[in-house]
């Protein structure tokens, strides 16, 4: 992980409430957003030390819902599918809106309708 490439992509990609945090002890970066059906999600992003992960911190969503039919892992961290994490911080970020809007639909539907190659 390279913080300083991490700074600029956080400065010119994500929302500009993105913030710089430790979270238990893990150094990587805080943002909201409201999903296109309007609901609103917090996400804490970060580097596992090969891929970058994403924990839903709201809703609280942890242990609540299943990886397949969620696309969530139980401890609330997205599941990018076979991948187990992305690349880059931008691919993180952009799959973390798309999998709000996805869960969104899938509380209101009980579907979870985007495909699971988006993710």
């Amino acid at each position: 992980m390279n913080i300083l490439l991490d700074r600029v992509t956080v400065a010119n990609k994500l929302p500009s409430n993105a913030r710089e945090v430790n979270y238990n002890g893990i150094i990587g970066w805080s943002y909201s957003i409201n999903c296109s059906l309007g609901n609103p999600y917090t996400f804490f992003a970060f580097n596992d030390g090969s891929l970058y992960q994403v924990l839903v911190l709201f809703p609280a969503v942890a242990g609540q819902y299943g990886t397949h039919n969620a696309h969530l892992f139980s401890d609330g961290r997205i599941c990018f599918g076979q991948t187990l994490g992305l690349p880059t911080l931008e691919q993180a970020y952009a799959k973390s809106v798309l999998w709000a809007t996805g869960f969104s639909t899938m509380l209101r539907t009980g579907t979870f309708q985007l495909s699971k190659n988006n993710f």
